[in-house]
């Protein structure tokens, strides 16, 4: 057997292999992992716990989640803020649920630091984050489940509130979806459409959903269908332009040298010497990506002003805002970890613009 090469080895206990702090052989028996206190964490982390997790279906209040973890078998001391941390709650969560929280094991207060035993249930109540009106406000969901909520956003509705504006949003909507259905979840959006722009958003119903996106990396698509001025030049092209804020606006943005690292891949569908229509898939959510790229290669989505659009073409087609529509999301799930896709069609006012267009609009 080939032994590393380091000056500090010594035989492990249970086993008598020789080891070092570094490097370890795989045992030949999975089981024999257990005893191994220097395999690499990967190995191990599945080992150490078996926790599943419920979250109760209770009468929506408006001021509580609740959330409940069933502990299996332990090798290894742990905490509740272990269990938590391996199930995927956030720092920013558990700091929130040791400040402002109720944390019970089995029935009875408990600290974030207390050590579990298998088979303990951990019970875990949030205060509500924010004071979000519900309104009854139509939402077409093409998707939904304990954990996550798709909503086919239209054009016009900001996705979160404002300062100037509380009322009138897809926060305030969701909401009232929840409690009219006895629901208690809360509003995370997964990614941010602008007010203008129609299509497929997806929201988690609970913050520790929303994180586990981040901390499995979890495979995740978002493509969009934009119309937009002259004939775009290639069938397919890929842009990795930064973009940051545009110093004269609170609310425009510009590509930048020294802005945040923004992708976009660009497949032309159909073109004429007035308009293209082009799909995007995003590989970052950067605001406004889609339109700061297209006009910086001088081609604006139909209908956008801010960016340098021509105000008669839209005129010509009848829109008032925009011409770009989240079309399709596809992620991997973060708790069975199958594939899931859906699409979404063009509203009214993008559809009625197509037409217009085959009528020979353009001649």
């Amino acid at each position: 057997m080939r032994i590393p090469a380091f000056s500090s080895k010594r035989r492990c206990k249970f086993c008598k292999r020789l080891i070092c702090r570094t490097y370890h052989f795989r045992p030949a028996n999975p089981a024999e992992a257990l005893y191994h206190p220097f395999l690499p964490m990967d190995l191990l982390k599945p080992i150490l716990y078996n926790i599943s997790c419920n979250t109760e279906k209770q009468p929506f209040s408006g001021e509580r989640t609740m959330l409940e973890f069933t502990v299996g078998q332990l090798h290894t001391p742990t905490s509740v803020a272990g269990v938590l941390r391996h199930y995927g709650i956030s720092a920013t969560l558990r700091r929130r649920i040791k400040n402002n929280g109720i944390c019970l094991r089995n029935g009875i207060r408990t600290e974030l630091r207390a050590l579990v035993e298998s088979g303990d249930t951990i019970t875990v109540t949030l205060p509500a984050t924010d004071a979000v009106k519900p309104e009854n406000i139509p939402l077409h969901i093409p998707y939904e489940d304990d954990y996550l909520l798709a909503v086919n956003k239209p054009a016009g509705l900001l996705m979160h509130q404002t300062a100037g504006e509380r009322t009138g949003t897809l926060a305030n909507a969701v909401i009232y979806y929840y409690k009219a259905n006895k629901l208690p979840f809360s509003y995370h959006p997964m990614h941010r459409l602008d007010r203008n722009t129609s299509g497929l958003c997806l929201i988690a119903k609970g913050a520790h959903i929303q994180h586990l996106f981040d901390k499995k990396r979890l495979f995740y698509v978002r493509s969009y269908m934009a119309l937009l001025e002259g004939s775009f030049p290639a069938r397919q092209a890929s842009v990795r332009t930064p973009i940051g804020r545009d110093p004269a606006s609170i609310i425009k943005r510009r590509t930048d040298a020294d802005g945040k690292s923004a992708g976009s891949d660009f497949f032309r569908l159909a073109a004429a010497r007035e308009y293209s229509l082009v799909q995007i898939t995003l590989h970052t959510g950067r605001t406004h990506q889609i339109r700061v790229h297209m006009s910086a290669m001088s081609h604006p989505c139909v209908g956008d002003d801010m960016y340098g659009a021509d105000p008669t073409l839209s005129a010509r087609l009848g829109l008032t805002r925009q011409w770009l529509h989240a079309v399709r999301l596809g992620f991997e799930h973060p708790t069975s970890g199958e594939w899931v896709a859906f699409a979404s069609p063009y509203p009214e006012d993008l559809r009625s613009s197509l037409e217009a267009m085959r009528e020979g609009v353009f001649r």
